[in-house]
């Protein structure tokens, strides 16, 4: 079953809402895509000002609410997987805390928008945007852009990229309250499409060949950042289970929407 990294609230809304467990959406075939159980498996507790550009994301859609990851981008714009917005009426936006609950400025808005080529069904073009009206005080510490990458930039094999989330520690497990990073390698696609098959030019993949590090259910949208350069290569997309050994995590790449981003973000 591949993952996708949302997670869904079960409790009337609140400004903090404590119990949560992850909205998993699985690609099985072009008929069957579910729900179920996921965060950051192998990594370690980090905290804001390491990665000021991490922002908590809380989406509404009815009475439920998801949890999702994301990067600031500009001061009014944070960026995010284009499958944490659909069906989702408000987001409620935690900027600079290393505490998925509390701390920090939260913000919330209407003003959302994905990828129009985004593709359910193999997660393609799996980015989106929220706009923050009022924009998002950026004091550089625990709040600032992260640089994007150029339109077309490549990605070396064996890139290193530190991707950080709230989300499950282990496969089906429990979201995490602090915040967590993990470094993990990128690999090729040609070695990634033997775990899946649908993989395109817009998604790249990264993991460690025996397992145990990874992204998991909740960090969905979250940055995928180089930790040579400090340029976030991706967002957290999808992937099967967590941290399973020779099957890597996927994420949307950047550089190959980046033209979309600049169009409708300025940035």
């Amino acid at each position: 079953m591949e993952k996708s990294y949302c997670v869904i609230v079960f409790l009337l809304f609140c400004l903090f809402i404590e119990d949560v467990v992850s909205r998993k959406r699985l690609y099985l075939d072009r008929n069957n895509v579910e729900n179920s159980d996921g965060k950051i498996v192998g990594g370690y507790n980090t905290t804001i000002q390491d990665v000021p550009y991490q922002v908590y994301l809380m989406l509404q859609m009815g009475t439920d609410y998801y949890q999702c990851g994301g990067s600031i981008i500009s001061e009014r714009y944070v960026l995010t997987a284009a499958h944490c917005l659909t069906g989702i009426t408000r987001i409620y936006v935690r900027a600079g805390s290393t505490l998925a609950m509390s701390g920090g400025t939260q913000y919330n808005t209407t003003r959302f928008r994905q990828h129009p080529f985004y593709n359910p069904m193999n997660f393609d073009y799996d980015v989106g945007l929220v706009n923050i009206p009022g924009g998002i005080a950026l004091d550089g510490i625990n709040t600032k852009a992260v640089p994007l990458p150029k339109a077309g930039a490549k990605i070396a094999n064996g890139t290193n990229i530190l991707v950080t989330g709230w989300g499950d520690t282990t496969e089906n497990g429990q979201v995490s309250p602090n915040l967590m990073g993990v470094q993990v390698p990128t690999v090729s696609n040609d070695e990634c499409r033997k775990s899946y098959s649908t993989l395109t030019s817009r998604q790249f993949c990264a993991g460690v060949p025996e397992g145990g590090k990874d992204s998991c259910q909740g960090d969905s949208g979250g940055p995928a950042v180089s930790t040579d350069t400090g340029i976030q290569l991706g967002t957290v997309s999808f992937g099967t289970g967590c941290a399973r050994p020779g099957i890597p995590g996927v994420y949307a790449n950047l550089a190959k929407v980046r033209r979309w981003i600049k169009r409708n973000s300025g940035v």
